[in-house]
């Protein structure tokens, strides 16, 4: 039976408070009977007292009787040295106590049992005290997580374009929160254009789409004849957009998605997309006389055609000071230099090219243009010349040698004689304004436009090439040109003009579209939304000027200039690390001036205009329209592989980048509505800027097949209309190629394309012409009644106006007949036909009287500031004519 407990009861609260004040002192013998007392760490536990009363009555007796007596109880005396008991919790044990799983007294900086047992005491961070540390810890990687992101943001816009892929990949692929930025499903559905748009358009940079890789050459330009005769084409030219159309289209005929991977080699290759003629070589077989001149009948003709058709648009002679210089030339005995000859050589030969186009019926034989280039290469561009200085005359030779052989689709060789052109005049001045007291004021002016011819050719040439240009940007303070003719220099307000540059610089520059245009912020802000509303000019007087072909000229400069900004600020190597953002920006600017430019036009000018025009005005109007549509595919060109950017914005809006997109696309159908439907390519010639209407034709013919490549993403709803412009296209460039074989290999590498594209997209090409519809005719055999079959069975009539007027991007439809002139043909390698040939300066009594005349511009040279004496030397100041 269980010993009888003495301790209180449950609910005894007096008996048990009055315990320790029952306790007798100095009574050892009698102990009350306890329960076990807590035992101390490390001995045997009390064993229980036997009571004297074994019954429960007994044990409930006595202990009433305790409590009544008030019995002391006895404790056991105290242990001297002996360490107090520890009954508290501690909070926290320390690691040694754990291990080995006694209990702790928790004292600091060493619990009792360590130091007992000498061992290291040392208690482990608390729950709290460690997820507090890791809490701060994780805001501290936070921090620097963010650090790192931004910082490999910034270092992206400066490193190459790989490694800013590299960056930008894992950037999207380990976001701040630790989560991949789109599902493995995502990815796998887009193409890798669509990965390359898919970009934070505010950091990433701009080293994408159209823009990817511009700071490298990626094939070996040195390796065969063809790879240097095309050299290297930059992302603007259109050379290098066709070869991205060909892995696209290569890849629609595979009937798959994305860019065909391979490298650019064999049909790849640059020089397989090069349709230019620089491979050809340009020397003529045999001996050529260097002072033989054609009939006077032809010579008279296509004299007169340069000044008709060319000259407007490339002023870099006199119009009027050569136009009598030549009268005395062919009607006296008249000798000019070696210089002054090599310029009528190149007048002949651009004006044979031209003939040979248009396939006028005086033209002479099929390489008659380059007996002309050869002798003014003797003239002019011999080892002699070309290590002497230059003068006034010989950059305008150099000048139109370059326009010349661009005009035979000889870019690579035209490109670097314009280079030396712009050297030369840079050497003399031109580029800035003339304050010379000592030069009259005509002269300045015509000066003036042979900077701006060879300024508005080299920026052209940079288009077409895509290279950078040799006038680098703050070398040039010419003034622009006057809107007067040279006939009109002298009447009292082109006077004016002429001697305040004030004046001129308040009535002319400054109501220009580029007035400006090049101090502008490299990322103005805003840029995005500009309007050109927002750049008002006073153009009131300007507009009053009575149209003329100098007027049409400084409206040409105009637009050259903001042009040339577009490749400056949009294609530059260093626009590779600009972010895209930046990069938008720019284009809004630009894109702004642009629409300025047409704003400012004078109606007279106005290409919308529904109206009867002359072959002069719509000549006029023409050549401003097509640089106008090439400026804007121009620059809305690195949008157009952007090709998920309409997605990005969302259903409900356009992102910038798909509105540059549907821009440029728009300016490309609107250039083909510039001509019939039906093509007429002796009308063409005849009409249009024949030297580089080839040039525009291929940049919106790419735009157009490249856009179909892509599935028409940017404009879906008008695929269709798309397919229809690309075809019309085409169909112009096989009726061009019967004249011309630059437009034959045109023709075949775009017709190629869309075959291939064809094939993806399900097209029907059935009404498309067959290679085999042009072998039949010979570049030289095809008349007037040269018209494209498969055209004249569409249903389409080629009226002289189309669309709506209101519309900026809307103009006529030319069909303007061409007027010729039956004459014989000649041989430019037999000797001359008439007995003029002049022999020596013998100035007859008119010509004496013409010199004191000083309006006739005679004899006093306005460019060179020299008499004609000394322009048209005597016999006995030298013989050229004993030179080979």
């Amino acid at each position: 039976m269980d010993a009888p407990s003495n301790l209180p009861q449950s609910g005894d609260s007096k008996a048990r408070s009055q315990i320790p004040s029952q306790i007798r002192s100095g009574d050892d013998s009698q102990i009350l009977p306890t329960a076990n007392p807590p035992a101390m760490p490390g001995s045997a536990p009390h064993a229980p007292q036997k009571s004297h009363a074994t019954g429960p009555g007994t044990a409930l007796h006595g202990k009433k009787q305790l409590v009544s007596n008030n019995a002391k109880v006895a404790i056991p005396r105290q242990r001297a040295g002996a360490t107090p008991r520890y009954s508290r919790r501690v909070p926290l044990a320390c690691e040694s106590c754990r291990a080995r799983k006694t209990k702790c007294s928790g004292d600091t900086p060493v619990c009792r049992q360590c130091k007992e047992l000498h061992v290291e005491c040392k208690y482990p961070v608390s729950w709290r005290e460690r997820t507090k540390g890791e809490s701060r810890e994780l805001k501290s990687l936070s921090a620097k997580t963010n650090e790192y992101e931004t910082l490999l943001k910034e270092i992206g816009t400066f490193v190459d374009g790989r490694t800013s892929e590299r960056i930008r990949n894992t950037l999207e692929k380990f976001g701040v929160n630790g989560e991949n930025s789109s599902t493995p499903s995502q990815q796998n559905s887009v193409t890798p254009q669509d990965e390359d748009a898919s970009v934070d358009d505010a950091s990433y940079p701009s080293s994408i789409g159209s823009l990817e890789a511009i700071d490298r050459v990626d094939e070996d330009l040195n390796r065969t004849a063809s790879s240097r005769a095309t050299g290297y084409m930059g992302k603007n030219s259109e050379v290098t957009w066709l070869q991205r159309l060909r892995r696209e289209a290569e890849q629609r005929s595979r009937k798959l998605s994305g860019t065909y991977e391979t490298e650019p080699e064999g049909e790849f290759a640059l020089h397989s997309m090069n349709y230019h003629l620089d491979d050809m070589d340009i020397s003529v077989p045999g001996p050529v006389h260097a002072y033989q001149m054609p009939p006077r009948h032809i010579a008279d003709k296509l004299f007169e055609d340069y000044l008709e058709t060319t000259h407007p648009f490339f002023p870099i002679i006199s119009r009027t000071l050569y136009r009598t210089q030549y009268a005395t030339f062919v009607d006296s005995v008249a000798r000019p230099g070696d210089k002054w000859l090599a310029i009528l050589n190149m007048i002949f030969a651009i004006s044979a090219k031209h003939a040979h186009l248009r396939q006028a019926p005086w033209r002479g034989e099929e390489n008659d243009h380059l007996v002309y280039l050869t002798r003014a290469r003797i003239l002019s561009m011999n080892g002699d010349v070309l290590f002497s200085h230059p003068d006034l005359q010989q950059v305008q030779v150099e000048g139109l040698i370059a326009f010349y052989l661009l005009a035979s689709d000889q870019i690579n060789r035209s490109w670097r004689i314009t280079a030396l052109a712009v050297r030369s005049a840079v050497a003399l001045g031109l580029n800035m304004k003339n304050t010379s007291e000592h030069t009259a004021g005509i002269s300045k002016e015509a000066r003036y436009r042979v900077w701006w011819c060879l300024y508005a050719f080299e920026h052209m040439l940079g288009v077409m090439t895509g290279r950078a240009s040799c006038i680098s940007d703050g070398i040039c303070t010419t003034p622009l040109p006057l809107p007067f003719d040279e006939d009109q220099l002298r009447e009292p307000v082109a006077a004016k003009l002429l001697d305040d540059l004030e004046l001129r610089q308040e009535c002319v520059d400054s109501a220009l579209a580029c007035n400006y245009v090049r101090q502008v912020s490299l990322n103005p802000p805003g840029g995005r939304d500009a309007r050109y509303t927002d750049k008002t000019r006073d153009t009131s007087w300007l507009k009053s000027v009575p149209c003329s072909r100098s007027l049409v000229f400084l409206y040409y400069m105009d637009l050259a200039v903001i042009s040339q900004e577009i490749v400056n600020r949009v294609y530059s190597l260093d626009c590779m690390m600009t972010p895209w953002a930046h990069i938008e920006n720019r284009m809004g600017e630009l894109r702004a001036r642009i629409d300025l430019w047409f704003s400012n036009l004078p109606e007279t000018l106005n290409f919308t205009r529904m109206d009867d025009q002359g072959p002069d005005l719509l000549r006029s109007r023409l050549f401003l329209a097509f640089n106008y549509y090439s400026a804007r595919i121009t620059l809305g060109r690195p949008c157009l592989c952007r090709r998920d950017a309409r997605q990005q914005a969302g259903p409900s809006q356009t992102s910038f980048s798909h509105d540059m997109a549907v821009s440029t696309l728009e300016s490309a159908r609107r250039m083909f509505d510039l001509v019939p439907d039906v093509p007429d390519a002796l009308r063409l010639y005849g009409i249009c800027p024949w030297w580089c209407i080839l040039h525009y034709f291929m940049q919106a013919t790419t735009v157009l097949l490249l856009e179909l490549s892509f599935g028409s993403v940017h404009m879906p709803e008008e695929e269709n209309n798309m397919l229809e412009a690309s075809k019309k296209a085409i169909r112009w460039l096989f009726a061009m190629s019967h004249c011309s074989l630059a437009s034959r290999r045109a023709w075949e590498l775009c017709d190629s394309n869309l075959r291939r594209i064809a094939v993806g997209m399900n097209y029907d090409l059935s009404d498309m012409p067959l290679a085999s519809e042009s072998a039949t005719k010979s570049v030289d055999s095809v008349g007037a009644e040269n018209v494209d079959p498969v055209a004249r069975q569409t249903n389409v009539t080629p009226a002289s106006v189309l669309l709506n007027p209101s519309d900026p991007l809307s103009h006529p439809v030319v069909a303007a007949t061409q007027p010729s002139d039956p004459s014989v043909q000649y041989n430019p390698t037999q000797p001359p036909l008439y007995s003029g040939l002049p022999t020596s300066f013998n100035p007859s009594p008119s010509t004496l009287d013409m010199a004191t005349d000083v309006d006739a511009y005679f004899p006093y040279d306005p460019i060179s500031g020299e008499f004609i004496r000394s322009f048209f030397p005597a016999s006995t100041d030298e013989d050229p004519w004993e030179q080979p």
